[in-house]
């Protein structure tokens, strides 16, 4: 292992550790290892919310605070307490704004909210939805044997 670390002028490292930003190790995933995707949600409440209206908020709830976890749920089911952590500063950033100590009430449940506009609701996306569906891409994408590198047999 030294041998081949010294030809391509690589450091041995140990498990744990995060690759892209997303943890890596022989056991499934703690709560804990997922706290910089949550932390990065956090950041951007007061970042632009002072400027924005109700509409805007919607728009970057949609838009920016649910995309940011996509690419760590397209590789790992993130727990129901990751999930939260997430749905609970995207309220904050919708119905409050900047001001996150306000106790203004929702003016509608969440539920409600992540419905279709279809079906009455505001279409704020679903994360706990959104983590199957990107994971059962990846399901279809193997049973199916399409072209790609890490299906490809040998």
């Amino acid at each position: 292992m030294t041998c081949l670390a010294n030809t391509f002028n690589c450091e041995v490292g140990k498990l744990p550790f995060t690759y892209l930003g997303l943890p890596l190790s022989l056991t499934k995933p703690k709560i804990i290892d997922f706290t910089p995707i949550v932390n990065r949600c956090e950041r951007r409440l007061a970042a632009t919310s002072a400027f924005l209206s109700q509409a805007g908020r919607l728009e970057i709830t949609n838009s920016v605070l649910s995309a940011l976890p996509t690419f760590c749920m397209s590789t790992f089911l993130l727990q129901q307490s990751v999930i939260e952590q997430i749905d609970k500063f995207r309220k904050i950033y919708l119905w409050r704004g900047s001001d996150v100590n306000a106790k203004q009430r929702p003016k509608a449940a969440w539920t409600m909210v992540c419905r279709s506009k279809e079906e009455g609701g505001l279409g704020v996306i679903n994360i706990r939805t959104q983590n199957e569906t990107l994971l059962l891409k990846h399901l279809h994408k193997f049973f199916n044997k399409e072209d790609l590198p890490w299906v490809a047999q040998i």
